[in-house]
């Protein structure tokens, strides 16, 4: 009987601390003063690349979400996360329009950028130059937001 009661309390113990949700901050520096800043946390590598410019993110694909303000070049956005492996994408929505605006080329005409500040080539960067362990409470990342 004391084996199964301590084997419930250690299993009670570690599935209660996996989905424990902790603080992420992101802070973000951009070539712009002022305006809106919009960050998108990816969990899976298949979605994560798939929005092209002038085209809205299919909120299935995207863990969390969130809006923050640019002021002075610098912002800040905090996100409630449990531990795991994420990758942040950012943009400084110029226009407000919810979108990184593009050219007719469908180059991005707003600043940009990613976790562990990591640029692609012609498209997004890997999944594996961009994807931070998130496995400390208050952790801080910072992503400057560039235009090409």
């Amino acid at each position: 009987m004391i084996k199964k009661q301590v084997f419930f309390l250690i299993f009670l113990l570690i599935t209660t601390n996996s989905s424990k949700a902790e603080i992420l901050t992101v802070e973000v520096i951009s070539e712009h003063k002022n305006g809106p800043v919009l960050l998108a946390v990816y969990d899976k590598r298949e979605y994560f690349g798939k929005t092209k410019a002038n085209q809205k993110a299919n909120p299935k694909h995207i863990l969390l979400g969130a809006k923050g303000l640019i002021a002075n070049y610098k912002g800040k956005v905090t996100f409630d996360l449990p531990y795991g492996n994420y990758v942040i994408a950012g943009i400084h929505d110029l226009d407000n329009n919810g979108v990184l605006t593009g050219n007719f080329l469908g180059m991005p005409k707003e600043p940009f950028g990613f976790s562990n500040n990591k640029r692609g080539n012609f498209g997004p960067p890997k999944w594996e130059d961009v994807l931070i362990k998130f496995s400390e409470s208050n952790k801080k990342i910072l992503i400057n937001l560039k235009g090409i």
